[in-house]
């Protein structure tokens, strides 16, 4: 079962600051419903964070930002200074 927490026990438990978390939201690199949600679905409503799903998405992000094809194309990318 998903675990969802207020901000600040979700960012001690995220191992991120709070301000980060709310930016992540803001900017919607979480997504609602599936990172977040409105404790009573309406917008003036507090917010809880699914801590698992936003775990999972860490985990999948450091895998994708460490993953070989990430260093080749950045590497691609880099002119050298015969060119």
């Amino acid at each position: 079962m998903d675990r969802y927490l207020k901000s600040s026990e979700a960012s001690k438990f995220l191992g991120i600051s709070s301000s980060s978390l709310w930016e992540l939201k803001r900017t919607k690199v979480l997504e609602p419903g599936r990172h977040w949600i409105y404790v009573t679905g309406k917008t003036r409503s507090n917010v809880l964070f699914n801590v698992d799903k936003i775990r999972q998405w860490q985990i999948d992000m450091t895998k994708y930002i460490e993953s070989p094809e990430i260093d080749i194309k950045a590497s691609t990318k880099i002119k050298t200074f015969e060119d």
